[in-house]
């Protein structure tokens, strides 16, 4: 949950690489060492994953196709959950997902994010005197984890 937040959408496999069954915590370090090696979605990322739904390569998805996808596969999403996406990426009111458009939207908002999440952590005098795990010692980059098979299950529910 904590990476989909910081804008990532990891796989089981890629959660796997990071929390094994040695593994109880991590620390800021190894969650910021994590967040550099797991690079955001591009735009071509996601609109190649929309291509592959997408089969008359039309540019949308109708709502009810998405539903059964987001529902019944992977990390199921409740029907709630699909509502309110369908609801805000619905642009022309079609009941189609121009997945163009929201890809962009998708950037857009993420990139919106994270700019006013470093604008509160710049402003906010507590914060930047704040030290986390062991920055100061080690450069994020010396940070490795074991690499082991778990069972952590993580939910793709996001906003």
């Amino acid at each position: 949950s904590v990476l989909q937040q910081a804008g990532r959408n990891p796989s089981q496999k890629t959660i796997n690489k990071y929390w094994t069954s040695q593994t109880t915590s991590l620390n800021f370090d190894d969650f910021c060492a994590i967040l550099k090696k797991e690079k955001p979605a591009t735009k071509n990322e996601l609109l190649e994953a929309f291509g592959k739904i997408d089969t008359d390569k039309a540019g949308y998805i109708l709502h009810d196709e998405l539903f059964k996808i987001l529902t019944t596969r992977g990390d199921k999403m409740t029907w709630e959950e699909v509502t309110s996406i369908t609801k805000q990426a619905d642009f022309n009111c079609s009941g189609k997902l121009d997945y163009n458009k929201f890809c962009e939207l998708y950037l857009t908002t993420s990139e919106q994010c994270c700019k006013a999440a470093r604008g509160r952590l710049e402003n906010d005098p507590r914060l930047r005197q704040q030290h986390f795990g062991n920055q100061s010692e080690h450069s994020s980059e010396e940070i490795t984890l074991p690499v082991s098979k778990s069972s952590l299950r993580v939910s793709r529910k996001t906003d």
